[in-house]
């Protein structure tokens, strides 16, 4: 990937994919040729239609997606579950009578945690919005490219 239109400043390289427990891991690396991170794509399950990514920093934790918080348990899944039925049966309700008729879908928003911290929001393949300083922008255009591929 290139800073520049021309394809004269690397920004950050891609290699190909590793094969690491039935898991696609692609190492990112910096202009010097250093890994600067890793973006894991694991294979949908059965039921599931999309891949789950991961994003791995060295010196920070494993950033997940809101599609893996379920690791916490049945409990915590179900309050998860229950606020975001909340929040779309309200938002049903506000925009019942929208001018315009139907409104167009809105792409699913993902948000993405380091333990407890929100690091980063994604919608779509187009609209990311990063949300800690810390987290190496690199590997969010690495992410985008990936997942469009």
């Amino acid at each position: 990937m290139y800073e520049d239109a021309e394809g004269g400043r690397l920004l950050c390289s891609i290699d190909e994919p590793q094969d690491v427990e039935g898991q696609r891991h692609y190492a990112v690396r910096d202009v010097q040729g250093q890994v600067i991170g890793t973006i894991q794509r694991i294979a949908p399950l059965k039921h599931a239609l999309k891949p789950t990514w991961r994003i791995a920093q060295p010196g920070h934790p494993e950033i997940v997606t809101s599609a893996e918080w379920a690791k916490g348990g049945p409990k915590e899944m179900v309050q998860r579950g229950a606020g975001k039925m909340l929040l779309g049966v309200v938002q049903a309700v506000a925009d019942m009578g929208a001018e315009g008729g139907d409104q167009p879908a809105k792409s699913r928003v993902l948000e993405w945690k380091a333990g407890d911290e929100l690091v980063l929001t994604s919608e779509g393949d187009r609209r990311f919005l990063l949300r800690a300083a810390w987290l190496d922008r690199r590997l969010v255009f690495a992410y985008a490219l990936l997942r469009t591929i």
